[in-house]
């Protein structure tokens, strides 16, 4: 029934840890988060969610990001009238441009290494002699094969609704980086983990392996999960842009003053 889409019932004894609730007490409900659109993946329709407990605890990470959005929009109108600046605006959204650094590596080399395979990266080894080399990996063309993949991921990724903005080597020897146009937060943070998954089983299909975990070799640099934020009106202007008038100027200089405030008033969320 169509109602499932936007409520659903299961059990969520196992969120986030297994035995912090009761029996009676497990209910776990999946709301629609209608601010990601849905999308269809081998033949499945996909519906972003939030998961709560039946008394709304978030037992997941979209709900935190989603009660966030809620506060910066109350706050930021609230921001806007006081200042008197867009007045006009009806919504505040945030914006966010992630760009996803990873490894590629030979699937039968990966499959001959049990760190890799259970831990995700090596726990022994050896640097090689020529270790690290900056300019020669960076600014060098992909190699044939990675560039097939990352083709291959980009055209699958454009069909979902996310289209591809960048992809290129890393500083690391067999470490690349791909990132996306920015969009609305919550969107933008499903997108990463779709695109994690789309270049994995991608990946395989070419007989390679994409490794994700932020420190898979010791000694050369690690994969990033960079995030470019920022905070907007439905009208254009942006917090943290310092623009060509006055008032977007005063908007950059105030949008600053708040972000700093609160990071010195709750700098212990943020690490």
């Amino acid at each position: 029934p169509y109602e499932r889409l936007f409520v659903g019932e299961t059990d969520g004894s196992s969120f986030p840890n297994g035995g912090l609730r009761a029996t009676h007490t497990a209910a776990a409900f999946t709301t629609w988060d209608r601010s990601s659109p849905c999308f269809v993946l081998d033949r499945v329709l996909r519906v972003p969610c939030a998961f709560v407990t039946h008394l709304g605890a978030s037992i997941d990470e979209k709900t935190p990001l989603l009660r966030s959005n809620d506060a910066v929009h109350k706050q930021g109108l609230r921001l806007l009238k006081n200042i008197k600046i867009c007045t006009d605006a009806k919504a505040i959204h945030s914006f966010l441009g992630w760009e996803q650094e990873f490894f590629i590596i030979p699937a039968a080399m990966y499959r001959k290494r049990p760190d890799l395979l259970n831990c995700g990266r090596t726990l022994i080894g050896k640097l090689p002699q020529r270790n690290q080399v900056g300019d020669f990996n960076y600014f060098a063309p992909l190699c044939k094969q990675v560039e097939t993949l990352l083709f291959n991921v980009s055209a699958l990724m454009l069909k979902l609704g996310v289209p591809m903005a960048v992809l290129h080597n890393e500083v690391a020897p067999g470490q690349h980086e791909m990132s996306p146009i920015y969009c609305q937060s919550t969107f933008s943070a499903d997108n990463n983990v779709l695109f994690m998954e789309v270049l994995e089983r991608e990946a395989e299909k070419l007989g390679l392996h994409a490794l994700m975990h932020e420190k898979p070799f010791k000694g050369i640099n690690g994969s990033g999960k960079h995030n470019n934020w920022s905070v907007g009106t439905d009208t254009g202007m942006n917090f943290f842009y310092p623009g060509k008038t006055d008032e977007a100027r005063e908007l950059f200089v105030t949008g600053i003053a708040c972000l700093a405030y609160g990071l010195c008033q709750h700098n212990e969320v943020v690490r």
